[in-house]
């Protein structure tokens, strides 16, 4: 086996897509890649701000499919220790009302 068949040298085809040279291990690698107008370069995730009551509104959906049939007590555990997690501090009172909207009561 050859240098060549190992490790190829990078090739002289116009950009646009890579070549065995542009990867290591399977990775391709995007040194000096340059963004074009329009492209998503970030996580999609940071792009749209979420307001808090939307954001209580998502961990009681998903509370609800996780353990809404759990007792009282459980829900509110799961909700006090999700509320901590994404920055939350709500009190006792809001606490028991999204439990008792999680268990449909």
């Amino acid at each position: 086996m050859t240098d060549q068949t190992r490790s190829p040298e990078p090739s002289d085809a116009p950009a646009g897509g890579a070549s065995a040279a542009d990867s290591v291990g399977g990775a391709v690698h995007d040194d000096g890649k340059v963004s074009r107008p329009g492209e998503q370069s970030g996580p999609a995730m940071d792009t749209h701000p979420t307001d808090d009551e939307a954001r209580i509104a998502g961990v009681v959906v998903q509370t609800r499919a996780d353990v809404g049939d759990a007792p009282e007590e459980r829900i509110i555990d799961v909700l006090r220790q999700r509320f901590s997690d994404i920055g939350l501090d709500l009190g006792d009172d809001r606490l028991r009302a999204l439990a008792a909207e999680v268990s449909g009561g």
